[in-house]
């Protein structure tokens, strides 16, 4: 099994809106999963970047947008397959932990970016939008706690951003 891959995702909310990407399921053979869901701007941490200049970094390549990162706020852990039941090789295809951090948009103009480890014919980032917080029932979002997750925080966001956030630890079955 190769390394477990260290990430850092933005959670940005402004207006009533929050911004996500839709994105091409990592396991499109996987009948379970969606064929495109909704996610978190984010990706890997290169070797020798801190946390903020990779996400910084990332919200640039896959949104164009500018941000200043904030408060953690999660911990997620992601195996796939999933643990359970008859899974003989947990997390033998994909092992990450990504990190969510509150972010705020400060610049930029919103494209729909690319991941530079694909070729043009490859990219797996459909589009970026900010959606209705109002309406995140009607969008396939994962992981499958973000949300509840983001309607939470939503409630608990001061202008300045989210205060006295608690960090929160999700599994893979979450």
């Amino acid at each position: 099994m190769s390394q477990v891959r260290l990430r850092v995702s933005a959670l940005c909310i402004h207006d009533g809106h929050v911004l996500l990407i839709e994105h091409k399921s990592f396991a499109p053979e996987d009948p379970q999963l969606p064929q495109s869901y909704w996610i978190l701007p984010g990706g890997a941490v290169e070797r020798g970047e801190t946390l903020d200049e990779a996400l910084t970094r990332e919200m640039m390549e896959e949104t164009g947008l500018q941000c200043r990162v904030g408060s953690l706020l999660f911990i997620k852990e992601l195996l796939y397959p999933y643990p359970g039941p008859g899974v003989a090789e947990q997390g033998s295809i994909h092992h990450s932990v990504s990190l969510g951090f509150f972010c705020t948009v400060i610049g930029g103009e919103m494209i729909t970016g690319k991941d530079p480890e694909y070729p043009d014919d490859q990219q797996v980032i459909l589009k970026v939008s900010w959606l209705p917080l109002a309406d995140l029932d009607r969008y396939d979002l994962y992981p499958p706690f973000l949300a509840d997750y983001i309607l939470s925080q939503h409630l608990a966001q001061q202008p300045e951003g989210v205060q006295n956030a608690v960090l929160e630890f999700f599994n893979s079955a979450q």
